[in-house]
């Protein structure tokens, strides 16, 4: 899940920029991998005021001892981690939500192409 500023906001330099997103963009190719780009256009967002976060973890249903989730806070000295299952829960629906409000993931690679074209000499 990108917000659609890290296309925008050059950080590094014009050949920083088209690599990172030239990396993006090659990372949709990957089984594994979704990118979805939160447009501008959707206005205000569940995690504007709370900053990057990454889940994870996995569930294993088979067997829930084994399962693992984590919340993983960026701040500015240091990271934190969450563990308390209604932290994790209330990240989860947050996550879920942003997916709603972005561009599918066929859109989130025209949007990264479109990024990638305006840093074209």
């Amino acid at each position: 899940m990108l917000d659609d500023a890290v296309l925008r906001r050059h950080v590094g330099g014009v050949a920083v920029m088209r690599e990172q997103i030239d990396h993006l963009i090659a990372m949709t190719d990957r089984p594994n991998v979704d990118i979805q780009v939160l447009r501008f256009s959707a206005g205000a967002h569940a995690a504007g005021s709370g900053g990057h976060f990454l889940l994870l973890g996995r569930d294993d249903e088979r067997d829930p001892l084994s399962s693992m989730n984590v919340v993983y806070l960026e701040l500015h000295r240091r990271g934190l981690y969450l563990d308390d299952s209604t932290d994790v829960h209330n990240y989860k629906i947050m996550f879920d939500y942003l997916r709603s409000q972005a561009a599918d993931t066929a859109t989130s690679l025209e949007l990264l192409a479109a990024a990638r074209q305006e840093l074209t000499p």
